[in-house]
């Protein structure tokens, strides 16, 4: 292989690494629920009324249709009939980072008298103050017979510019980063 090539191959999975990393992923589930006999879903209808953007929850519903699907769970043709509902939550909100550290200066305090050195050095604050818009992904799956909870998994990831401007790719790879953690023990973990 070439210096070029192997630059290029390794430029190319630090960038997919930088990429996947920026994306937090979790689940969790209720350890007396089943999830073999899970076969057919629907999706939950209602309003997604904090959206600005009304194609992000369109979006979002056909994403996790897809991926279901893609998992081998069939959409079922009367909502009544399905095994299990799916109810997602999809938004983003301003964030604020606070960091302090301290800021090493040694001033002119230092010196010799009767009781020996005196003074010390000066620790001031150095703040980094960040803000930036985060997206969540929350996906929640309810037993249809019983209608309570037996799983949510949820995405939040620091959005870019094109990821606001062009949200289909990055709500496809939440979805997928989100539901690879579904069913449990499917090897996605928890």
């Amino acid at each position: 292989m070439s210096y070029k090539s192997l630059l290029v191959t390794t430029t190319l999975c630090l960038s997919l690494l930088a990429g996947c990393a920026t994306m937090s992923v979790g689940s969790d589930y209720d350890r007396a629920a089943s999830f073999a006999p899970l076969r057919t879903f629907t999706i939950m209808q209602r309003e997604h009324k904090d959206v600005q953007n009304p194609l992000i929850p369109t979006r979002a519903e056909n994403a996790i249709r897809e991926e279901l699907m893609r998992k081998g769970y069939q959409q079922a043709t009367d909502p009544s009939t399905a095994d299990f509902s799916v109810d997602f939550t999809i938004g983003s909100k301003e964030r604020t980072d606070v960091s302090a550290y301290p800021d090493p200066y040694v001033g002119s305090g230092w010196g010799w008298g009767r009781r020996g050195w005196w003074g010390g050095g000066y620790w001031g604050n150095d703040l980094d103050v960040r803000q930036y818009r985060e997206g969540t992904l929350s996906i929640d799956v309810f037993d249809a017979r019983t209608h309570r909870p037996v799983w949510h998994g949820w995405a939040k990831k620091e959005l870019t510019r094109s990821d606001i401007e062009n949200s289909e790719a990055p709500i496809r790879k939440a979805v997928a980063a989100i539901l690879a953690k579904f069913p449990p023990g499917s090897g996605g973990g928890t």
